[in-house]
């Protein structure tokens, strides 16, 4: 017996010392956890990082990555709650800079972003807005997107039509589109075609055409109860209750209860030859190349607008948890982001525009995928208009929602509750109560949000004594840029020509009586 246990306790000495001669098979790795989901897309990325970090000498002794990344599951909720309880993953996906920054809760990457070709003004300048918060930068973007009117070009030949023009006027929308239904719908009993799937998401950048925005200068008070709104609205609820450009909100439902719609797009519809464009952006290709009917001839044009053209930006963001133990590990994630690799995966894919715009510009497998020519003008468009047409929606730090209520305003229209006009002033009653209450909750806002009125009267007061704004005191990035290009800011050397009074509807074009559907059966 004794001997027995001589020779146990020699192997496990043997054993104990062959542990603490190969560290590398005692410890495992490092791994750092990014949020982002589980899905075949987010396995093959990381999957292409491990690769990257052994191609740019990122490895241990063995050859192998410093590191590695794991994957989680959470939304943002969950996530804002791990993140301010101390339990959030290395890095955060879907991160909404505006509401987490605030918190404390995100690493500051500014000089970081800078020195390695990471900031927005390296890249999409007008970005910087859906990254940074109070000037300091605080994610990369993972893809980005600036949606538009995706055309079905096959559909429109078929009738006898041309697809539309890149850039166009709401009249000319509305007499394109007219004719178009006339003649898609010609000899059937019913309509069965129409010019556009459901895009209320269209009345911010038609409003903003016309100046408007969701927020004013300081981001102090809402702006929806403004004429700009009220045309937009009443201009959009004529497309689809008047003319029949645009299905209504029971043809939707009947279309979704067929499970026709696929993430919102309609971009079935799209391809069957139903609708004749959507809003959507070259992300609809995950969708579409899946699809068994075959290509659909694309083509993409701006939504209708007047002076102002404009697109809304969207980007999805990563950033690095401030609580992380690996933070150095995190910010290499981040330059994997702007890396040729990882941006050839989403160019490939058409996962949205790519986060480092370099790898797409001037690139023919970006431009004019190979076997993919049919997909038109698309993506260069899209790249285009994100670098020159295309903001952020406006998002005020006292209003940590975030929902505009645009789209409750054109619901309460569509089914008879509200002229635009009471629709219009309900939502910006609604934001407005929401600052106050925000205010009124959160003590380190208060001092701001004082000077920010205070500054905002002194703007009411140079506008409405005709006196150009000094550029500083615009909060509100959109405003700035618009008020820039119309020359409308004090001190600026170079001065854009003000937007033509001929390409903006007359006041009192819309009514505003109480919406009625007359649409056919």
């Amino acid at each position: 017996m004794r001997k027995r246990f001589a020779i146990i306790a020699l192997l496990l000495g043997l054993a104990s010392a062959y542990t603490a001669l190969t560290p590398g098979e005692r410890e495992a790795r490092p791994s750092i956890s990014w949020t982002a989901g589980l899905s075949q897309d987010r396995v093959e990325q990381v999957a292409a990082f491990h690769e990257w970090m052994k191609k740019t000498g990122r490895v241990d002794e063995n050859g192998e990555p410093l590191f590695t990344v794991k994957l989680e599951t959470a939304d943002n909720q969950s996530t804002l709650i791990q993140a301010v309880s101390g339990m959030a993953g290395d890095l955060i996906d879907h991160v909404p800079v505006k509401r987490f920054a605030p918190m404390g809760v995100l690493e500051d990457i500014t000089e970081f972003a800078r020195e390695n070709g990471l900031d927005p003004g390296s890249n999409y300048g007008a970005a910087g807005d859906l990254l940074m918060y109070g000037g300091r930068q605080y994610a990369y973007a993972c893809n980005l997107a600036a949606p538009a009117l995706l055309c079905n070009a096959d559909l429109f030949r078929q009738y006898g039509m041309e697809p539309p023009p890149e850039e166009w006027t709401p009249e000319e929308f509305e007499s394109i589109g007219l004719e178009f239904i006339r003649r898609a719908n010609e000899g059937r009993p019913r309509q069965e075609v129409f010019f556009a799937g459901a895009m209320p998401q269209v009345i911010l950048p038609l409003a903003r055409s016309m100046g408007g925005d969701v927020f004013n200068e300081t981001l102090t008070a809402p702006a929806l109860a403004s004429e700009p709104f009220l045309r937009a609205l009443a201009l959009y609820h004529r497309w689809v209750a008047e003319l029949h450009l645009i299905p209504t909100a029971a043809e939707l439902a009947s279309e979704n209860n067929q499970g026709a719609s696929v993430n919102g797009e309609a971009t079935p519809q799209l391809a069957a030859g139903r609708y004749a464009m959507i809003a959507s952006g070259r992300y609809v290709n995950m969708d579409l190349r899946r699809f068994r009917s075959g290509p659909v001839a694309l083509s993409f044009s701006q939504f209708p607008e007047y002076g102002f053209k404009n697109l809304v930006f969207l980007s999805r963001n990563t950033a690095v948890y401030k609580g992380s133990k690996h933070k150095e590990y995190a910010k290499i994630f981040l330059l994997f982001l702007a890396s040729r690799e990882y941006n050839d995966i989403i160019i490939r894919d058409s996962d949205g525009l790519p986060p480092n715009p370099k790898w797409a510009e001037n690139n023919p497998d970006y431009r004019t995928p190979p076997g993919r020519e049919y997909e038109g003008n698309l993506h260069a468009n899209e790249l285009k208009w994100a670098r020159t047409i295309a903001l952020p929606e406006s998002l005020s730090p006292y209003y940590p929602l975030a929902d505009n209520k645009i789209r409750y305003a054109y619901e309460r229209v569509a089914g008879g509750l509200s002229t635009p006009e009471e629709a219009l002033a309900l939502a910006d009653r609604v934001i407005a109560h929401a600052i106050r209450e925000t205010v009124a909750g959160t003590a380190s806002l208060r001092e701001q949000y004082e000077r920010d009125c205070a500054l905002q009267k002194k703007i009411d007061e140079y506008r409405q004594s005709g006196r150009k704004l000094p550029a500083e005191w615009i909060r509100n990035t959109f405003l700035r840029k618009y008020y820039r290009d119309n020359g409308m800011l004090a001190g600026e050397t170079k001065e854009a020509p003000a937007q033509p009074e001929s390409e903006i509807p007359p006041r009192g074009a819309f009514s505003g009586k109480r919406a009625t559907s007359s649409v056919r059966p």
